[in-house]
């Protein structure tokens, strides 16, 4: 005759059970090892996830159009992007949804490369000059488009390259393949160390230069999104997904450059840990400041936007 389970053997085998059931959150990372995607790579090196009880399975892409590809694909889950990406499929018909802001810009410069064949001293000069873009499509190539326009030039008038980040953007400003790029902290700063000031016609690396550049100091950049559909149906999920990058967040607040990056994996810096450090110092502040995306913030995202989609 079988014996029923005792009461410790059912609770063992109850939480088996749970745990087998819990399915892992794929979240996809638009642009892999950028500053502005680090609280969620923090939330994941900090324990966060686990203590929030729910399984995360980070999925890096080189840029933001591929993630972007990832998420209509339905490969990913969730889609730690850019908020003018969400108001660009919601306008294509393909609803998406922004449920938690993490930084409040793109934080990247149109820079001069010092080696541009051509004179560049202001937007005027960029007619028909080459510049340069971490991936054609991706949010800093829409931003090269906006200051474009923004300043009476048609994005048809210049070449966009696609130059990649980090070390390969580098490159090609420090070799004169572009005359300009949309580029990063590091690329910025490594320039400078081989070549001096660097010119730049636009910087979001500062609430000062979003100002100018946006007319708003806090742009709603890097943002958690998703599907209406799948919010729906894992609320619980995302609110913990959610309690879980807003602590990374505030972690980072709390804590000292040299800090956070002691707990990020070597190759988010490679052979520059100080560089890096200093360009945690100069971002943290740009960490998002609300729960929600303002209405000064939308309406920049809008303007953002080509035309076309608006």
């Amino acid at each position: 005759m079988m014996r029923k389970p005792t009461l410790p053997v059912l609770l063992l085998l109850l939480t088996a059970g749970c745990g087998q059931q819990q399915q892992a959150i794929r979240l996809g990372i638009a642009a892999q090892q950028s500053l502005t995607q680090m609280p969620v790579y923090l939330a994941q090196q900090l324990g966060y996830y686990e203590a929030q009880g729910v399984r995360v399975e980070l999925a890096e892409f080189p840029g933001a159009s591929k993630g972007l590809e990832a998420f209509v694909g339905g490969s990913i889950d969730v889609l730690s992007g850019y908020y003018p990406q969400v108001l660009q499929l919601n306008r294509q018909g393909r609803p998406a949804e922004a449920f938690l802001p993490v930084f409040d810009s793109l934080f990247v410069a149109l820079a001069v490369s010092p080696k541009s064949s051509r004179p560049i001293e202001g937007y005027a000069a960029l007619r028909g000059a080459k510049i340069g873009v971490p991936a054609l499509g991706a949010a800093a190539h829409q931003l090269l488009d906006y200051l474009l326009r923004k300043h009476g030039i048609d994005p048809a008038e210049v070449t966009p390259i696609a130059i990649g980040t980090a070390s390969r953007a580098a490159a090609a400003m420090e070799r004169g393949i572009v005359d300009a790029g949309i580029v990063s902290d590091f690329t910025i700063r490594y320039l400078e160390k081989r070549f001096g000031p660097v010119r730049l016609l636009a910087d979001t690396r500062t609430r000062q230069g979003m100002l100018a550049v946006h007319g708003v100091d806090s742009f709603p950049g890097t943002v958690l999104m998703a599907t209406p559909a799948w919010l729906s149906e894992h609320r619980l999920e995302a609110d913990k997904l959610r309690a879980a990058v807003r602590r990374a967040m505030d972690w980072m607040r709390s804590h000292t450059a040299e800090e956070v990056a002691a707990r990020m994996p070597p190759a988010h810096y490679g052979e520059d840990q100080g560089a890096f450090i200093e360009a945690i110092r100069l971002g943290a502040p740009l960490l998002a400041q609300s729960d929600t995306v303002s209405e000064a913030g939308h309406r920049a995202a809008v303007e953002f936007l080509p035309p076309a989609v608006r």
